[in-house]
């Protein structure tokens, strides 16, 4: 779950870039979802939702053509690198 914080002056730019990278990344194989979301009480922050088949599918997603691209596009964006922290749940229970 990677959580970033563009400066409010880049965001078209950042936005622009996480466009192109979710539409290629949900055609990825093993990809079962994958959006972005950015906060409604802390403008500019932006948390992203992932949920993979495997760990090999997120790592070879992590090397990907448009992943190198999004984060290169917007290395001058973000006000701090990425914090990503990846979650393996035993269960899910729906409510």
């Amino acid at each position: 779950m990677p959580v970033s914080r563009s400066a409010p002056d880049t965001w078209e730019t950042f936005v622009a870039a996480a466009t192109a990278c979710i539409e290629a990344t949900r055609r990825e194989p093993g990809c079962l979802g994958y959006e972005f979301h950015e906060s409604l009480t802390s403008p500019c922050r932006f948390v992203s939702f992932e949920s993979w088949e495997t760990r090999a599918d997120i790592d070879r997603h992590m090397r990907s053509e448009h992943m190198v691209t999004f984060l290169k596009a917007t290395r001058a964006c973000v006000m701090a690198p990425p914090v990503i922290e990846v979650i393996e749940p035993r269960s899910i229970d729906r409510l």
